[in-house]
């Protein structure tokens, strides 16, 4: 008898398969429960040597014993002519039916119920790490009171004067922040409700928060007069008032009075390092913090505009070095500088080595001399993704958002560089776009990294959702449509797919887009305008020709001669 039928007949290989299969459903089942339970990588490595190490043995085993209904016998001293053997393959027959059956229950169960459960609590875990961090600085996600600080009103006769109340709304906000037992809405959040006709109660209920903070500042010669009032959002009820009048040099005592007496009329008893830490400003001089503040709020238009981004660059490195002028200690306008240089590289308007360098040599500046300054963190972050280092990036966002969790900016900037990264952390980008959403569901640019994460995790549908919702936020946005129409492209809507290029084209003209405007082209089977778009783009500067000649989204024009040409005369270039 050969050896294949030797094994057969002792039932050796209805033993190697029930034994694999039961091994693989215990591997599955301890991977699932030894977590649940705090138990270590370890023990599971420690089960899966012991059944491998167990495998050789049953087989050993199986070859010199034959289970009988007298029990267990050696295979010697069983009779072949009888049915014992026979009875006994029946029996692992329908056990080794039994355990794939519970296998296969195991996989789909695992699949469709287990996959998104913990994919869910992977996201909630990554979330409340964050808060975790963010709390043990004084700023936590359970406080007593969670307040929104509304943009202060400019009554003033110069419009000039509208960024010292903006100055105001946000040195309040970082004030208040520091003070146990108070959240605070960011000020990306509540900038939408600047001037807007909605009443505390719909700006409470949108912002989900438990008291507003409202004020008007008149600013004439150098006196400025403050009027403010907190309201509690679910009662209406004024909880407290108070006019504030002094000289412009009062202005940093000012903002640390209106704080102070704010903890007062909440009953928050400060503690002499809150008290501290209240009364904390990064500078003395009046006129260079006015300087630093100008050059700021030019930055952050940069978040909702990007019109005349050269005049706003060099505008804002004039306040910067009138502000270090005045007080060459201050920290915040050397952040400052970092943050734009970053901007002159990535915006285009001086994309040179030498703004990426001292992008990071004035980023580690300030990190080295303060690394418990959000904005430290957030100019290194920003000097990292120039230099296309967007692991570190992130870890220097991280580092940002564990002192100030309630920046939805940063939050974007986190998810757009967990996307970019090698390889790409596309769950970590989608937690964190999400975050900033919930800090701020007005800004587009959140769902636009949101709908880049959810494309690199294969979920189409979703991303274009993402991707529409970004553009209906913000119609000149389009990034927005670009990312719709690669959306459709990959789901086969090429009609739609065209609409949201075009969209996009209208916007802006570069390369790649109208590379994807052939591509929507292609799909819908219009070779001649397909083949236009290309020429245009590589025209236009698209540069990576094997990304068109391997694409599927031009397969259906790979044979045409025109194309051909196309291809092999930009691969000699």
């Amino acid at each position: 008898m050969s050896l294949f039928l030797e094994l057969k007949h002792r039932n050796v290989l209805r033993v190697a398969i029930a034994y694999l299969a039961v091994s693989w459903l215990l591997i599955q089942v301890v991977e699932t429960l030894f977590p649940v339970f705090g138990l270590s990588d370890a023990l599971i490595r420690l089960v899966v040597v012991l059944l491998a190490i167990g495998f050789p043995l049953i087989l050993i085993f199986s070859w010199l014993y034959e289970l009988t209904p007298e029990g267990l016998k050696l295979e010697k001293d069983v009779e072949r002519s009888g049915s014992p053997v026979h009875h006994t393959g029946k029996k692992l027959d329908r056990a080794i039916i039994i355990v794939l059956a519970l296998s296969l229950g195991y996989f789909a169960f695992d699949k469709f119920v287990l996959d998104p459960a913990r994919d869910a609590e992977l996201v909630q875990a990554t979330t409340e790490s964050v808060i975790h961090q963010a709390s043990e600085s004084g700023r936590t996600e359970n406080a007593d009171y969670f307040i929104a600080v509304l943009p202060f009103a400019n009554l003033g006769p110069d419009p000039e004067s509208e960024y010292l109340a903006d100055a105001m709304t946000d040195e309040l906000i970082g004030r208040l922040a520091r003070i146990e037992g108070v959240r605070i809405k960011s000020r990306q959040s509540v900038a939408r409700f600047k001037g807007t006709d909605l009443d505390i109660k719909e700006i409470a209920d949108l912002l989900g928060v438990t008291h507003v903070l409202e004020g008007r500042m008149r600013n004439a010669g150098n006196r400025i007069r403050v009027t403010s009032q907190l309201t509690d959002a679910s009662s209406g009820f004024e909880e407290w008032s108070d006019v504030f009048d002094g000289e412009s040099d009062d202005w940093f005592v000012l903002q640390v009075d209106m704080a102070v007496r704010i903890a007062d009329a909440l009953n928050l008893h400060l503690s002499a390092n809150e008290a501290e830490a209240v009364r904390t400003h990064y500078t003395e001089i009046q006129e260079a913090y006015d300087a630093y503040w100008r050059g700021w709020v030019l930055l952050e238009s940069f978040h909702a505009d990007l019109n005349y981004p050269e005049e706003k660059l060099r505008a804002a490195e004039q306040h910067f070095h009138r502000a270090l002028q005045l007080d060459p200690e201050y920290l915040l306008p050397v952040a400052g500088l970092s943050m734009a240089n970053s901007y002159y590289f990535f915006y285009g308007v001086d994309p040179t080595p030498e703004r990426k360098q001292r992008a990071e040599k004035l980023a580690l500046q300030v990190v080295a001399i303060d690394p418990d300054l959000p904005e430290a963190h957030v100019a290194l972050g920003l000097a990292h993704s120039i230099l296309q280092n967007h692991v570190a990036a992130a870890d220097e966002y991280r580092k940002s958002l564990q002192l100030d969790a309630d920046n939805a900016i940063v939050w974007c900037l986190l998810a757009f560089s967990c996307n970019m990264q090698d390889p790409p952390d596309p769950k970590g980008a989608e937690t964190a776009a999400l975050e900033a959403i919930r800090r701020d569901p007005t800004w587009s640019s959140s769902y636009d990294v949101l709908g880049w994460a959810l494309s690199l995790q294969g979920r189409y549908e979703e991303a274009a959702k993402a991707f529409q919702t970004g553009a209906e936020l913000d119609p000149d946005n389009w990034d927005a449509y670009f990312g719709l129409g690669l959306t459709h492209l990959e789901l086969g809507n090429y009609g739609e797919a065209l609409s949201a290029m075009e969209s996009a084209r209208s916007l802006t003209e570069t390369g790649e887009v109208l590379v994807y405007v052939g591509a929507a082209y292609a799909g819908l089977g219009e070779v001649d305008k397909a083949l236009a778009a290309v020429t245009l783009g590589l025209e236009r500067g698209f540069e990576n020709i094997d990304a068109i000649d391997g694409s599927p989204y031009f397969a259906t024009m790979r044979d045409d001669p025109r194309f051909k040409v196309i291809i092999a005369t930009h691969k000699r270039q």
